[in-house]
């Protein structure tokens, strides 16, 4: 069972995954360096998905450096505003009025995958095309629009962890400790996959231009 073979590439994926998502983790207990330490996250399982060598811990840290401040431009104001909506919501939680609670809850979902579906775009973006964090946020909120089916896919991804650790109260240690050992680095890598044929085909007209 050499180094070639199918168990020791997928071991020794795994591995990488359990390594990016313990770094990627440490980079978001800031907070503010969460956007930086995700889009490190998405390039190296961007790569990943494509096959492509690379040092995982390395291309991890220079991403993020790279990335650092840009992100705070975009990232930011997208944590405030999810923070802010699920502030809202819980506060929606003492109102009496049924009818205007469950409007006012509606509206706040909407916001939040609206923000979360540029997320999902803007992370591969950020890791690898130049760009200001405008031109980022623009192209990310036409990408989500020209490719509705890939947003949903990597929507439902990204809140599933969510989902079941709310809806089956039963799995929350089980659904804590995947999230601690692989959650982050694994949903960037299904986004990825779900991603790959739209960031390859930009990644090859960028070359040829």
């Amino acid at each position: 069972m050499g180094p070639q073979s199918s168990f020791y590439r997928g071991l020794s994926s795994l591995t990488d995954v359990v390594l990016i998502n313990i770094v990627t983790l440490i980079g978001c207990l800031p907070i503010v360096t969460a956007g930086a330490a995700l889009t490190a996250a998405n390039r190296v399982m961007s790569e990943m998905v494509r096959d492509a060598e690379s040092y995982v811990i390395r291309t991890w840290w220079r991403s993020f450096k790279t990335n650092l401040r840009q992100s705070l431009v975009w990232w930011v104001p997208a944590a405030l505003l999810l923070a802010g909506a699920w502030l809202q919501n819980w506060m929606l939680g003492g109102t009496t009025n049924a009818s205007t609670a469950g409007a006012l809850t509606a509206l706040i979902l909407v916001a939040i995958l609206i923000i979360t579906a540029l997320l999902v775009w803007i992370l591969p973006l950020t890791a690898f095309f130049t760009n200001s964090a405008l031109g980022h946020l623009g192209n990310a909120a036409t990408l989500s629009m020209r490719h509705p089916g890939r947003t949903v896919l990597c929507l439902a991804v990204t809140f599933a962890p969510v989902l079941i650790f709310v809806a089956l109260p039963g799995t929350r240690t089980a659904a804590a400790w995947f999230m601690i050992v692989l959650g982050v680095a694994f949903v960037n890598y299904l986004n990825a996959l779900i991603q790959k044929p739209v960031i390859s085909g930009l990644l090859r007209a960028s070359a040829s231009s």
